[in-house]
């Protein structure tokens, strides 16, 4: 059998550099933030020490590959996107770049710049298909059509307006590969998982943790709002109230409470089981998927949610994916 072989290919504003990484690492989420990446260029010749020394803003496009990995024959890749360079350094000796860069528009003014807008008669595709559009980003919507009758951007940014107003609902909001991706997060747990990762696949020399939250999961909820039109307080209820979650909010029509409750339960629950560890390099395991955890009893044992996925690449490890999930209850 062929050794299995593990790389990953980065151009630097266009440029091919492969041959200069020394280690690289990429993060995806399913929690609200950017995905990123981080690497470290041996600058051998000094180069980038003068004039080719990283600038915020600089272009950085990877993909991970691997050949032969689990058989002869299974070549895979993970394309991690393009990212745009947010910070950096220098270290010696013999002397080292580090790069970090995250996965966002180019332009600035998507978390930086503050902007008030009142939105109304809309829905959440449509005002994210506009914000999208403002910073040239197709927009991936997988989540239910959900009427906005009126909502109030003050002094906010884009990226962080959207970003709550999609946790209101429940859905998970990250730029992917020049998308702006929304997803309904409760929707992605009841598929079906990809793999099955037994314990003794785990990397000992990282171990593995499992932590639970012994309270226990919200059985359902109240919301508790008062009505434009006739100035009363209406309580609304879901689930049963043996542990219920209280909230008190503005809300659209009773079809709006029981959207924001039943989201505001999912989010509460989400973290009540989590576990983390990492296994060899895996290109299929990013995050928002699902897959099944075996060998560790009945309490740890189930189906787990990705909430974040980092592959990482090193001379000294080799090809590494670090997990941190949460268990499907």
């Amino acid at each position: 059998m062929k050794a299995r072989r593990s790389e990953v290919v980065l151009k630097y504003n266009g440029v091919e550099i492969t041959p200069a990484i020394m280690g690289f690492s990429f993060e995806l989420s399913a929690e609200g933030t950017a995905d990123n990446c981080s690497f470290q260029i041996a600058d051998r010749g000094e180069r980038w020490m003068g004039d080719l020394f990283p600038k915020k803003g600089d272009l950085v496009e990877a993909t991970i590959f691997v050949y032969d990995w689990q058989r002869e024959g299974d070549h895979r890749s993970l394309p991690c996107g393009t990212f745009t360079v947010d910070s950096a350094g220098a270290n010696g000796e013999p002397v080292s770049i580090s790069v970090g860069a995250v996965a966002k528009p180019v332009v600035a003014a998507f978390s930086a710049t503050q902007r008030t807008q009142t939105w109304e008669k809309a829905t959440l595709k449509k005002i994210a298909e506009t914000i999208a559009g403002r910073y040239r980003l197709a927009l991936f919507y997988e989540a239910e059509e959900i009427e906005i009758s009126a909502k109030e951007q003050s002094e906010q940014e884009d990226g962080a307006f959207l970003r709550d107003l999609c946790q209101e609902y429940g859905l998970i909001l990250k730029i992917y590969r020049d998308k702006l991706v929304i997803f309904n997060r409760e929707s992605y747990k009841k598929k079906k998982p990809i793999k099955e990762i037994s314990r003794h696949s785990i990397k000992r020399e990282a171990g593995w943790n499992y932590q639970t939250e012994l309270e226990g999961s919200y059985t359902g909820g109240i919301l508790t709002y008062t009505d434009a039109s006739t100035e009363k307080d209406i309580s609304y209820e879901v689930g049963t109230q043996e542990r219920p979650l209280k909230l008190n909010e503005q809300v659209d029509s009773p079809g709006d409470a029981k959207r924001k409750l039943e989201a505001a339960i999912a989010n509460a629950n989400h973290g009540l089981f989590k576990m983390t560890f990492s296994v060899k390099g895996d290109p299929d395991l990013v995050d928002g998927v699902v897959v099944t955890v075996v060998d560790f009893g009945p309490e740890i044992s189930g189906k787990y949610f990705v909430n974040k996925a980092v592959h990482s690449l090193s001379r000294s490890e080799g090809y590494v994916t670090a997990l941190e999930m949460s268990k499907i209850i």
